[in-house]
């Protein structure tokens, strides 16, 4: 279940986290412009897991959050908007911004429950449950803290997994049956 309830969560995190790492920089010449930039080039990675709403959004927060300028030192302009590639959000405080803006922008239910297999469900009360603890502070610090650290998407997904704030979380808001269900689940991986 620690894998599979944020697997999609996680690796949108740590792939929104990554960008180039050029440091030439480039005139911008509009905030939209560099929005829309952004939102194209890494709509392949954003709208595969989070849809288009989500990813306009996303590329309007981080445009929000970074500024323009601060985004052109960091190497993403309207000529160079891909945001894979490099560590330029690995510095902790530039990672919960991603982190914030990621969760503020994408339906993080629909996230998980798209994210479990057909076998493994949830009850509306343990879902609400869970998106409320990964919505948390220790949550979102956490998951800056592994996305500042970079990595592959899986291996972050693995450190989130060991991490004991996910022990408790499953405790807490998972019901008996399912625990049982999502351990048989991953008894069969």
């Amino acid at each position: 279940m620690r894998r599979i309830v944020i697997v999609a969560f996680v690796v949108a995190l740590s792939a929104i986290a990554c960008s180039t790492a050029g440091t030439e920089t480039f005139a911008v010449t509009s905030e939209e412009g560099l929005v829309q930039a952004i939102a194209d080039s890494n709509s392949d990675t954003l709208v595969s897991r989070f849809g288009e709403g989500s990813t306009a959004c996303i590329s309007q927060g981080i445009v929000d959050e970074f500024g323009i300028e601060g985004l052109a030192e960091l190497g993403v302009t309207e000529e160079t908007p891909d945001l894979q590639g490099g560590s330029v959000f690995f510095a902790p405080e530039a990672a919960r911004q991603v982190v914030d803006v990621t969760i503020e922008c994408i339906d993080l239910a629909a996230q998980l429950v798209s994210s479990l297999p057909k076998n493994v469900t949830l009850l509306n009360e343990s879902l609400e449950c869970v998106v409320d603890q990964l919505e948390s502070e220790t949550f979102r610090n956490l998951f800056a803290d592994l996305v500042a650290a970079g990595g592959e998407p899986a291996d972050i997904v693995t450190q989130v997994a060991a991490q004991l704030p996910m022990a408790t979380l499953l405790l807490t808001c998972l019901s008996p049956e399912e625990i049982l269900r999502v351990g048989d689940f991953l008894d069969s991986l």
